[in-house]
């Protein structure tokens, strides 16, 4: 019997768009692709989200794969937040869940400054029960330890709960402890995988 939700923020609670966000900005596609690969495409911008690097030295790294492109990259840096939006359904979909007795956390890749933006303007995050968010542990997933955390912290049966997370990596990573999984890849489907487990929404 699930007890437990534990949601992924990226794609599944909000949308990850740095691409759209390089488009506004009015770079042609060669410019957004150099850009890309030089930060969110990049392993560099998971340390951003392990938060044990500071943001100068990644920006740095960032820069020197694309030195003719530094002033954009720090740009991009700096308004990174903007890249983030949540999604309109989120805040229902959480105090459902919460409505039908399950209690919800969240498990997302983050790094420290864009978090602060989110907790501070996602309307969803006060209603989950709470969550660990990479940068506060330095550990990312599909980490065993990031999930390990998690159930630590909140004392959760990995057997009575469920994860859900648009990559497919980070799901495998958390079915060794006992979570059954759920692949985003369309709100509706991911309701209709969530009600296929015996999970009560609506």
């Amino acid at each position: 019997m699930i007890k437990t939700i534990v949601l992924d923020i990226g794609q599944v609670l909000a949308d990850f768009n740095w691409k759209g966000y390089l488009e506004k900005c009015g770079y042609d596609g060669e410019t957004i692709e150099r850009i890309s690969n030089a930060t969110v495409l990049s392993n560099t911008w998971r340390e951003l989200d392990r938060g044990a690097l500071s943001d100068e030295e990644i920006v740095r790294i960032c820069c020197e794969r694309e030195p003719e492109l530094e002033e954009e990259i720090k740009t991009f840096f700096k308004n990174s937040y903007k890249t983030v939006e949540e999604f309109s359904y989120s805040v229902d979909f959480i105090k459902d869940l919460k409505k039908n007795g399950y209690k919800v956390y969240l498990l997302s890749n983050y790094g420290k400054n864009n978090y602060s933006y989110a907790k501070d303007n996602f309307k969803f995050i006060p209603y989950a029960d709470g969550g660990v968010i990479s940068y506060e542990i330095k550990r990312i997933k599909p980490e065993p330890e990031i999930y390990k955390a998690l159930i630590d912290r909140y004392d959760i049966n990995p057997e009575e709960a469920v994860f859900l997370d648009d990559c497919l990596p980070n799901l495998e990573g958390a079915k060794p402890f006992g979570f059954r999984t759920v692949h985003v890849t369309d709100f509706n489907k991911a309701l209709e995988d969530l009600r296929k487990l015996g999970v009560k929404i609506g």
